[in-house]
């Protein structure tokens, strides 16, 4: 899948995240999927081109939500998707739930300076924190959230906000990069208590 990418938008190929988590998802056909955190667009479309019947993409970064828009416009999904300017949730209406999910998490545990830092940034884990603690309340009682993470970020912080969340971890997946060097990544299959 060939996508655009604006200036400000983390490049897809700069993360192993697509790549993994796309290899581990379970998308029914006809499901609801928010991806959260969208930037370039890569993790919702992987789920419409699965089956996926409609997504909604939230990011806090105008540029990526954008190139979000720009990419479903151009591989032709704009009837099966919407693509909203959000800070964590905040965007969504009070009844939308989804099947599943998608967060590809910022795992540094520093201040972003920018935009685009803030999608690898996030200091104190507080927009993980703050993506778990209401995950519950937008997913269908049988739906899944991804998480993807990395060993660079603090994986005991994460685990205690998981724990602290009304989620349970139903499965977990580790990926290794295979260039030299490469760190692992983690993927949270959770489901609500």
């Amino acid at each position: 899948m060939l996508l655009h990418i604006l200036p400000g938008v983390l490049s897809p190929r700069l993360s192993h995240a697509p790549d993994a988590l796309i290899s581990k998802w379970h998308i029914q056909s006809g499901a609801t999927i928010l991806d959260l955190g969208c930037g370039s667009g890569v993790l919702g479309l992987g789920a419409l081109r699965a089956g996926a019947e409609r997504l909604v993409a939230l990011d806090i970064n105008p540029q990526a939500v954008l190139t979000t828009k720009t990419n479903i416009e151009r591989l032709g999904y704009s009837d099966h998707a919407e693509v909203r300017l959000s800070d964590i949730y905040s965007a969504l209406q009070p009844k939308e739930q989804f099947d599943l999910i998608l967060f590809a998490a910022p795992y540094w545990n520093r201040k972003a300076k920018d935009d685009l830092e803030r999608s690898c940034f996030d200091e104190g884990h507080s927009a993980m924190a703050a993506a778990l603690g209401e995950a519950h309340i937008w997913l269908k009682a049988d739906g899944l959230m991804y998480v993807v993470f990395s060993d660079q970020g603090d994986i005991g912080r994460v685990l205690n906000v998981i724990d602290d969340s009304k989620l349970r971890v139903r499965n977990m997946h580790i990926f290794r990069r295979s260039i030299e060097g490469g760190h692992i990544r983690i993927i949270w299959e959770l489901t609500v208590r």
